[in-house]
């Protein structure tokens, strides 16, 4: 109980609240049914400081339970209004759950009883508070004093657990929320998070994401497009990266974050081994891992994870099979377990982020398009900021920017079936789309190869790319031929 509770004793109890306290003790009896002593019978419904000292004045905790014995240590003391920091001895290297570790301290540094249950107790056992049931622990202060106790058996509903002072025969009950968390072993204070997301404030840029794995014989990077950093650019698309390796290609917001910045804030569902040995790495297959991540961030960090090959175990819960991986981030000495669903790297394929977008770029945005068509050509030069100034030509030509932003539209429409950065044409483009932005961020030729009587090859600057429809090539050389007309342009094509 907080020094709060301290001298709040109460002079009048009814009779009617003493039964029912009655009641509520003879049920929380630890002992067995048929035993004649009720060892709560003894109840002074007195309230007694047990432990009274600040906080933030522990600077370590040695501990006793069924886990086995370690020691919590302070690792940065408090100041400013923060609380002080703690970690398991020999881990302090380690990501820890601090703001567990703070409750050690916070509760019982400064600690009063909710009850005298019983003094000059000959039979510790009965209330778990025995050499071998109780949980014991030592708080060290910085004035060199320390203070001794053990935790006994919770009373079931009650919301109070058997206490007492070490060296001491007097049993009392305490708040369990107050000493629950002395249970835990010293692996449960570790952090499953393995690599903190950052504050809004402190949010790096990631310059790129690259993914290496057995199962891909290509190259996989995601990397900034630095057009984002323009405040004023319109971009069709929302994605802050895009995709450089196997092929060019614009993003899916949604589906590619997760891969580019999802290292952030990154939740195993177990710690398997702190501080492993070689043996340790070599048994979780991460001497020659399956694969890696590395996410390079502007503020000089890189990150790299190490994943191993998967694995499947049964759900004790559900008994249905699981998926799962070991993985390590490079510059932290544990190895962690995650499920499938959540470690993206293992599975994701460049199909999956890619957009079906092609063309993306704000229609003032662009310099010089040029689109070619066998003998069919439409050669734009655009001078713009906005539709208000905008003076366009095409093919010297001046034309209604209103016209030009019509047939623009179309070509945003243009979509991709599937990336393809394996096939190889034959002959020449049956189209070939050049455009050109006024920033000099985009200088891009987009050729379009026949495969076959309903697939066409897409090549961005001379490298495959994707695959579209044959019928996009019959709609732009329609559209072409309607440019000079007043005729609508087509949009869509099966």
């Amino acid at each position: 109980m907080h020094k709060k509770a301290w001298g709040i004793i109460v002079g009048v109890v009814l009779v009617a609240a003493l039964g029912v306290t009655a009641f509520f003790l003879w049920k929380s009896d630890p002992g067995e049914e048929s035993s004649s002593e009720n060892p709560l019978e003894e109840s002074s419904g007195e309230v007694v400081p047990l432990i009274q000292h600040q906080p933030a004045d522990v600077n370590s905790i040695d501990i006793r339970n069924a886990s086995g014995s370690f020691e919590v240590v302070r690792v940065q003391e408090a100041e400013d209004g923060e609380n002080a920091v703690y970690a398991i001895s020999d881990w302090e290297d380690l990501p820890m759950e601090t703001s567990l570790l703070w409750t050690l301290s916070n509760n019982t540094a400064s600690l009063s009883s909710t009850d005298i249950i019983a003094e000059n107790c000959d039979d510790m056992a009965k209330y778990g508070l025995d050499e071998e049931q109780a949980i014991a622990a030592t708080l060290h202060f910085d004035d060199g004093s320390s203070a001794s106790f053990r935790i006994g058996s919770a009373i079931s509903g009650e919301g109070v657990t058997y206490f007492a002072m070490e060296g001491e025969n007097t049993v009392y009950t305490v708040g369990t929320s107050y000493v629950s968390n002395f249970s835990k072993s010293a692996m449960d204070f570790l952090s499953k998070t393995i690599l903190a997301e950052p504050a809004d404030e402190d949010y790096p840029i990631v310059n790129s994401l690259r993914l290496e794995r057995e199962d891909m014989d290509y190259e996989f990077e995601l990397i900034y497009d630095t057009a984002a950093d323009d405040e004023e650019n319109l971009s069709g698309t929302v994605a802050s990266h895009m995709m450089s390796k196997p092929v060019p290609a614009n993003l899916s917001v949604e589906r590619s974050t997760p891969v580019v910045t999802g290292m952030f804030g990154l939740t195993a569902d177990a710690v398997r081994t702190p501080h492993p040995s070689e043996a340790d790495v070599a048994d979780a297959g991460l001497d020659k891992p399956f694969g890696k991540a590395v996410m390079a961030c502007d503020d000089g960090n890189t990150y790299t994870l190490y994943m191993s090959h998967r694995m499947t175990g049964t759900d004790a819960e559900t008994g249905a099979e699981t998926a799962y991986y070991d993985i390590m981030l490079e510059g932290v000495d544990a190895i962690y377990q995650i499920s499938e669903e959540n470690l993206v790297w293992a599975t994701v394929t460049p199909t999956d982020v890619a957009s079906k977008l092609v063309f993306t770029t704000y229609v003032w945005d662009v310099r010089d398009l040029e689109v070619r068509m066998g003998d069919q050509v439409l050669d734009f030069d655009i001078t713009a900021t906005s539709a208000d100034d905008a003076e366009v030509t095409v093919n010297g030509v001046p034309t209604a920017p209103e016209r030009y932003r019509l047939f623009y539209t179309f070509l945003l429409n243009t979509t991709a079936e599937t990336l393809d950065w394996e096939s190889q044409p034959e002959g020449d483009p049956a189209a070939e789309i050049t455009i050109r932005t006024k920033d000099g961020n985009l200088d891009r030729t987009f050729s379009f190869y026949e495969l076959d009587d309903f697939t066409c090859l897409m090549m961005i600057d001379g490298q495959p790319a994707y695959t579209c429809r044959k019928s996009y090539l019959d709609v732009l050389a329609q559209n072409i031929a309607l440019y000079d007309t007043d005729e609508d342009f087509i949009l869509t094509w099966s």
